[in-house]
């Protein structure tokens, strides 16, 4: 797991929820290999519930943060890339 993980052999998965912004780490044998998540609240302007772009990218970094952290945790290494990523809303 450690050299894939150094080999960028994974994958990121990252959630922009209504209440937490999550990030997955898949493996090649598509197993979760580490998570990472953010807990951020919308608000209401002009009648839109939305999120400040600030919010987005804080809670992005936060995310992936949190998720560097249970990575070198878990495995003793520091994710520094990953093979492909995906990000959904």
């Amino acid at each position: 797991m450690k050299e894939m993980i150094k080999s960028g052999g994974t994958f990121l998965g990252i959630e922009f929820g209504s209440t937490r912004i999550k990030a997955c780490l898949i493996g090649k044998n598509l197993s979760t290999v580490a998570e990472g998540s953010y807990s951020w609240e919308n608000r209401l302007e002009n009648g839109i519930w939305t999120y400040s772009q600030e919010d987005i990218l804080s809670g992005l970094q936060g995310c992936y943060a949190d998720l560097k952290r249970n990575v070198r945790e878990r495995f003793g290494v520091t994710l520094k890339t990953v093979g492909a990523m995906e990000i959904s809303r």
